[in-house]
């Protein structure tokens, strides 16, 4: 049992009783981030891709070029800017404690580099479903586009996106790393990296956290799978 327990100083801790609130703030993060990804993706990576291919590419393709922690720096700045010249508050740039997170900031970083890949690939996707023979039969046949998008183009993408969500929670869980640090949210990677640094290196903590975040992936990625199993129940009764 005493591998379960771990110092702050000249205190011991019972590290189960401490690990849910860190979880549940790890996992509200990723998991609110992550069914704004899959919604945003699936509108325009599948459905108005031509729109997304025309004019947001580039402007994603733009901003992820930028760091992590640079756009987190930056976002931060303007908050700021925004406060002192103006007088008035947007969002919190850092959370100040567990009862007084920060919401929106957290998420749009978590959000930027897994939508930018997803809307990419989902436009390839796309593309080449529309250029297959029974889509081009189906248009021939007079049927709407909404149908056409609904029954068959969306059905046929959708297993790609499903195929990507391992690679896409992987993501999410690296920039966690980067977000609970600079913006303070108290998570999982706060105990791993942040408990040590201040009172020292423990190893049986370091295991401990290591066992919580595949613990979290996996409740994260089941997660987003079955919000996409509820959007496929709801294409088929549609």
């Amino acid at each position: 049992m005493d591998a379960f327990y771990y110092k702050t100083g000249s205190n011991t801790r019972f590290f189960p009783a401490d690990i849910v609130a860190y979880f549940k703030s790890s996992y509200f993060y990723l998991t609110s981030s992550g069914l704004i990804v899959i919604t945003l993706s699936f509108l325009f990576g599948i459905w108005f891709w031509k729109t997304s291919v025309k004019y947001l590419n580039g402007t994603l393709s733009f901003l992820g070029m930028i760091p992590d922690f640079i756009f987190i720096l930056l976002m931060q700045l303007l908050v700021n800017f925004i406060y002192k010249t103006t007088g008035i508050k947007t969002v919190k740039v850092a959370s100040l404690s567990m009862d007084d997170p920060a919401l929106f900031l957290p998420i749009v970083t978590l959000v930027l580099i897994p939508l930018i890949y997803l809307i990419r690939a989902l436009n390839e996707h796309t593309h080449e479903v529309i250029s297959e023979d029974y889509i081009l039969t189906a248009i021939g046949k007079g049927l709407s586009k909404p149908r056409i998008y609904l029954f068959h183009v969306t059905t046929n993408v959708l297993p790609y996106l499903k195929a990507d969500l391992k690679k896409i929670t992987g993501i999410m869980i690296s920039n966690l790393f980067v977000v609970e640090y600079l913006y303070n949210t108290r998570g999982v990677t706060t105990m791993l990296f942040q408990i040590q640094v201040k009172f020292g290196y423990q190893y049986n903590l370091v295991v401990l956290c290591l066992i919580s975040i595949m613990l979290l992936y996996t409740s994260v990625f089941y997660t987003y799978k079955l919000f996409i199993s509820i959007i496929e129940r709801i294409l088929r009764h549609a």
